[in-house]
């Protein structure tokens, strides 16, 4: 695991691409705007504020996680897996990472948004600490017309 850098944003859109075309864990769809995503990383690359994270099996880039300020909400982060590397530890590194970060800049607490048919995800966010704070209902609107609610969580970080 690392700091991502500008030479990880193809093969992160690829990973974008994947875990899209499973159409259950994010809330990008397939045939999202790439120039759009990398234009926003590069963007958040070179911003302290942000923290962009890439896992790596040898070369391969298998996880991101990207932490963000939301105007509203304080920091937000989402993430990232591939379907080939799920369960091994790497969205708990990922995780664990990222709120040292937060903490080393006095961030007070982390947020995410997940789906709440997203089991294992739920099981490693409340496992590291995250609490439901908030539940949109139908507030995700996916290309066939079905509407998913959302789980707002967060974590304290003092």
């Amino acid at each position: 695991m690392r700091r991502s850098v500008p030479e990880d944003f193809s093969a992160l859109l690829d990973l974008f691409k994947e875990v899209a075309a499973e159409g259950r864990w994010i809330g990008t769809e397939p045939g999202f705007d790439r120039a759009r995503y990398r234009t926003n990383w590069e963007r958040w690359f070179h911003d302290p504020r942000f923290l962009m994270l890439s896992a790596l099996d040898r070369e391969r880039l298998v996880g991101n996680l990207s932490v963000y300020p939301d105007p509203s909400l304080g920091f937000e982060f989402g993430m990232l897996v591939a379907p080939t590397h799920r369960r091994r530890g790497i969205g708990r590194a990922l995780i664990e990472h990222a709120c040292a970060w937060a903490r080393e800049r006095e961030i007070a607490a982390l947020y995410l948004h997940v789906f709440p048919h997203n089991l294992a995800a739920l099981a490693l966010y409340r496992a590291l600490g995250f609490v439901e704070v908030e539940r949109h209902v139908a507030a995700m609107v996916r290309a066939n017309g079905e509407a998913w609610d959302v789980l707002r969580m967060r974590k304290e970080l003092r």
